[in-house]
This record gives C-alpha cells, sequence and structure tokens, in this order.
C-alpha cells in the first residue's frame, strides 16, 4: 500500500471515532432533542458491522491463513450488533458491544500474526478501538 493510503486510512479511522465521541459529550452535556447515548449506540453498531465486512474480505482472500472461519465469526458478531440496537435497557447493549469491539480486535491480532493484516492497520485498529471502549465505557458510568 502507497504511504499516501497508508496516511489517508489512517485519518479516515480516527475521523471515523469523532461520532461516538460527539455522542458521549452529548450525553454528558444534553442538547435539547439529541441522544447521545443513541448516536453512540447507533454508530457504534454500524462500524461493527463495517469491521465484520473486512473480516469477510480478509477470509475471502487470505482463508488458507486464517485461524478461524470469519465468515462465521463476523456474521455471529454483526447480529449481536443488530440486536444491541434492539435492546431497551441501554447498559446491556453497550456493553454488548464493547465485548463485540474487543472480539473483533482478538480476531485483528490472530489476523496480523498469521501475516494477514500489517502491523501498522493492527496498531490503527487497536488504538481506534480503544478510543471507541473508552467512549463506551464512559457511557456507561453516566
Amino acid at each position: 500500500m502507497k504511504q499516501a493510503d497508508v496516511k489517508l486510512a489512517k485519518w479516515l479511522t480516527y475521523a471515523g471515532t469523532l461520532p461516538v465521541l460527539a455522542g458521549v459529550l452529548l450525553a454528558y452535556m444534553p442538547i435539547a432533542g439529541i441522544e447521545g447515548n443513541q448516536i453512540a449506540r447507533t454508530y457504534s453498531a454500524i462500524i461493527i458491522a463495517f469491521l465484520c465486512g473486512l473480516h469477510w474480505a480478509n477470509y475471502f482472500f487470505f482463508s488458507d491463513k486464517c485461524t478461524s472461519n470469519l465468515l462465521i465469526a463476523s456474521n455471529v458478531v454483526a447480529l449481536l450488533a443488530w440486536v444491541s440496537l434492539l435492546m431497551a435497557h441501554t447498559k446491556i447493549a453497550i456493553s454488548l458491544q464493547i465485548a463485540c469491539f474487543a472480539y473483533l480486535l482478538v480476531l485483528d491480532k490472530r489476523l496480523q500474526h498469521a501475516g494477514v493484516l500489517p502491523e501498522w492497520f493492527y496498531h490503527l485498529r487497536r488504538n481506534a478501538t480503544i478510543i471507541v471502549v473508552s467512549s463506551l465505557v464512559m457511557l456507561l458510568v453516566l
């Protein structure tokens, strides 16, 4: 991958954490009619599904190097993210999303170790996961 593409991927990934951060900020400092918890929760579910799509692509191109069947694992995780949106209890839903992010990071570490993901990408994913999970934890203590 070209260095310019790596920089763009990093920029887009970190920018992609901003809606969750904004949701947390709005949950702590509400503006009339805007539900920060719902913003963070919905966006997190979308990002989980997006990451699951990346795992599908990795499995299609590198199934011989993958330590688990990412087609099944990513479908289960994507469904859990969807279920988190249907849950009435916000703290349980957010806890489920935190578990999804953590599990996806474990899968990414396995893919990096297997030579599927480059080291820079795993580090980027780790950093973004730390930002998002920390933000979601802040919603749990609200």
